[in-house]
Parts: structure tokens; sequence; C-alpha cells
């Protein structure tokens, strides 16, 4: 089956995604008009289509709209889940964006709940050593961390920050993401000193990239380390 041809129309309907830049929200319900002429015109798992969608649910989260984005994340579960069955990978990716999306609405025991059965199906379907189901072992630690189980979360991402590194260079960018949400937890539990460590290695690494360099390429990752480096230095001082 061939691909719905772009038209003039679906040029000018999905011009406004072809940019990062956030519309202005009286333009709101011009880019949801927008959204639905792509998913008549090109289908709903056109790629335009889902850049669109994918912009959208970024922009509302950017607004603080969380309830909006978790209306827009479950549709897409149950979308994906009718088109091309609960196993999909896509499909597993989905689950994973809508765990963020219950965690973002402050449902701390919804995104727990969905996290472990995403990291259960993930691991049955793609294996224990997927990068996606490694993905979704980290999130549901942090969310552990967050809800009134830090313990647990740090146990979680250690095991999973040593598996992480055990890949060596080809799964870099996992473990120093898997870090991240390790230096978190280990802040939820109080473990000031080992998260300030963890902080240092993962800013000793930024700074051999092109951005830890240059930061005026548009890359602030390297301020936002040292801004959370100062708080966590002053938290290991107040004891």
């Amino acid at each position: 089956m061939s691909r719905p041809r772009r038209t003039f129309g679906t040029w000018r309907a999905g011009r406004r995604f072809r940019i990062l830049k956030q519309p202005t929200s009286r333009n709101w319900p011009d880019v949801h008009k927008d959204v639905a002429y792509l998913t008549r015109k090109l289908g709903r798992w056109h790629p335009e289509t889902l850049r669109a969608r994918s912009l959208v649910s970024m922009w509302l989260s950017g607004e603080g709209q969380h309830a909006d984005v978790l209306r827009l994340a479950e549709a897409e579960v149950a979308d994906r889940t009718a088109e091309f069955g609960a196993d999909d990978p896509d499909t597993l990716r989905s689950r994973r964006v809508l765990t963020s999306a219950l965690r973002r609405v402050g449902d701390l025991d919804g995104a727990v709940a969905e996290a472990r059965a995403v990291v259960e199906d993930s691991v049955r379907v793609l294996g224990p050593d997927h990068a996606d189901t490694h993905r979704c072992r980290a999130d549901l630690a942090q969310y552990l961390a967050e809800n009134g189980e830090p313990a647990e979360g740090v146990r979680l991402l250690r095991a999973l920050y040593a598996e992480s590194r055990a890949f060596g260079s080809k799964r870099q960018k996992e473990s120093r993401s898997v870090r991240h949400h390790l230096v978190l937890a280990l802040e939820f539990k109080g473990e000031f000193q080992e998260a300030l460590d963890l902080l240092d290695e993962e800013i000793a690494v930024e700074s051999g990239t092109i951005y830890g360099v240059d930061e005026f390429l548009g890359d602030y990752r390297m301020e936002q380390l040292r801004e959370w480096r100062g708080r966590l230095v002053a938290k290991v001082a107040s004891g």
C-alpha cells in the first residue's frame, strides 16, 4: 500500500510543526485543526502526523497543561494497541510516555503501577538487556524514589547503572541517563555526598563533549549541571 502523497494543503498544515518553536496560546485551536487535517489526509501514523502530535504534547507540557498531555498519551496507547498490538515496540514506548504523563499530573501510584507493567512486558518482548528495557527500569526506579521508596529506587538504579556501564562505549548515552536518574534518587534519599560524586563524574564527561567546551553553541546542559552541583554542595555542607 503506497504512502499518501503530500499536497499543498498538507504542506501548509504541517509547516508550523517543522520548527520546535512553541505557538502562543491563542493559536491552539489552529494547531489542533492542523493536526486533525494531517491525520485525515496523511494518516495517523504518517511521519509528519507523528511529528505534529509529538510537538503538540511537548508544547502542552511546556505550558503546564499536563492533564491534556495525559489525555493524548492515553489515546496514543489505545490507538497503537488497537492498530499494532500490545507487544509492538512502539506501543511499549508509547506506554512509557504514558507513565511520564501520569507522573506529571501527580499520579505517582499510577505511574509506578504502569511502569512495573511496562518493564515486565519489555523484558518479555525485547529482552532484559535491550536499551528500551533499561530505560523503562530507570523510569520505574525514579518513580519509586519520588513516591516514598527512595531506598528501593536507589537499589534498582545502582544495579542498572552497573549493567549499563558493563556494555561499554556502545551504551554510553544510556549510562549517562541512568547516572542522572541515580543522582536524583540519591538526592531524594538524602545521600548527598554520593550524589555529588556521581554528578562530578557526569560534569567531567560533559566537559569532554563539544558542548562542554563551547556553551555558546546553544547547549546549556553544563550550566544546569553546575547549578545542580551548587545545590548538592550546599546540602552536603549542611549535613
